[in-house]
């Protein structure tokens, strides 16, 4: 059975399991879902409501890194995500989970402050991302959360996840002033989390980008910095050379 990749458009853990498969040359198609009704379809599918999931062969995996961890398994002859030495196995998901918790948790915030100043961005893309949402309604609901986003609580906690977000590049930025990928010499599973996971931050030249007008548009601030571009230039290379 051909693997199903069940995704939210703009959701980038969803775009850290497509990662995982293209890195892993596989052939996939892809099933975009929208938040809201269409979330019963992924519980349906696997139990919760979250993405992303994957089909194959009757087995159904959800969660990036159980994904990743199936694919290495199923797929071992294939591009290898986690290295056979153990300690440099352990390096590897270690920072393979942080970065999930920090990218995971902080990347997508400074970039949706960032829309509540641009006028008809928020309704446009809600109208993508949550099922039944479209014209007025998702101005309503555009006025709503540039409201939410101006509150004391909503900007301290934007400002944290930047903070969150600026430290962890510094150090992947470091990381590659030393050696080619994150962790050595070799592509691992924490340079397929760090590409996927840094969607939002700066959105990839990939031919699977839900909204093309999308692409390479990065946080003021954070793409256009110059202490990260090594990431940044990194990040546009990987694609090139391992993603589609």
């Amino acid at each position: 059975m051909p693997i199903v990749l069940h995704r939210f458009p703009l959701s980038h853990f969803s775009e850290k399991g497509r990662a995982l498969l293209d890195f892993k040359g596989l052939d996939y198609s892809i099933v975009d879902h929208q938040l809201g009704w269409s979330q019963w379809e992924v519980y349906r599918l696997s139990g919760q409501r979250k993405v992303p999931v994957v089909e194959h062969d009757g087995t159904v995996v959800n969660d990036s890194t159980e994904i990743g961890l199936y694919l290495e398994r199923v797929f071992p002859d294939e591009r290898r995500l986690l290295p056979r030495e153990e300690q440099k196995r352990r390096d590897v998901l270690e920072l393979e989970a942080r970065i999930d918790r920090i990218f995971g948790g902080a990347a997508p915030v400074p970039w949706f402050a960032s829309l509540t100043h641009n006028p008809g961005a928020v309704a446009e893309l809600l109208t993508i991302e949550v099922s039944g949402v479209r014209g007025g309604t998702a101005r309503l609901l555009e006025r709503a959360i540039g409201g939410a986003m101006r509150l004391p609580a909503a900007r301290r906690f934007a400002m944290k996840s930047e903070q969150a977000t600026r430290q962890l590049l510094r150090e992947l930025s470091d990381r590659l002033a030393a050696t080619k990928f994150l962790v050595g010499d070799e592509p691992t599973f924490a340079d397929v989390a760090a590409a996927g996971l840094a969607f939002h931050l700066k959105f990839p030249r990939s031919e699977h980008l839900a909204v093309p007008g999308l692409m390479d548009q990065g946080v003021a601030g954070l793409s256009d910095d110059a202490e990260f571009s090594r990431f940044f230039d990194w990040r546009d290379r990987f694609y090139e050379d391992f993603l589609h």
